[in-house]
């Protein structure tokens, strides 16, 4: 979001569209370039990186690693700022990543947090497993 001394490009108008438009979707560097690049949009890696990392301190955009040497991916929220009480779920075989909001969850978070004193970080929480397309195929 621009503030009235920021200058809002053209280039980060179609930026901000791509993330918006993949709010549901985690998102890398790469695929926001890739996709520009297909739609014959010129707009470097330096610029995208330099966005999403304002977007990202803004508070509308959220920044995830999720496995360690990988570059991260990206999240827009906009304006949801529910997205903090969601555990994340990253099948192994197809690498697909859902998002959980699950009561059962929560509970342990909040045992984990009386019980043992150590307050969960959800924004970096991926529990790893199979989905289901990826289960019934391995059970088949």
């Amino acid at each position: 979001m621009a503030t009235s001394n920021e200058y809002k490009t053209k280039q980060k108008e179609v930026i901000q569209n791509y993330l918006e438009n993949h709010g549901e979707n985690h998102v890398t560097i790469d695929e926001v370039l890739n996709h520009l690049r297909d739609n014959q949009i010129s707009v470097g890696r330096t610029t995208i990186y330099r966005y999403m990392e304002k977007l990202t301190e803004a508070g509308t955009l959220r920044k995830y690693f999720l496995e360690e040497g990988m570059g991260a991916c990206y999240q827009y929220i906009g304006e949801n700022k529910e997205c903090n009480s969601h555990f994340h779920l990253k099948c192994i075989k197809c690498g697909v990543l859902l998002h959980v909001k699950c009561d059962y969850l929560s509970g342990a978070d909040k045992h984990i947090l009386s019980e043992h004193g150590f307050e969960i970080d959800n924004t970096k929480t991926v529990l790893y497993g199979w989905c289901k397309a990826c289960k019934s195929n391995k059970e088949g």
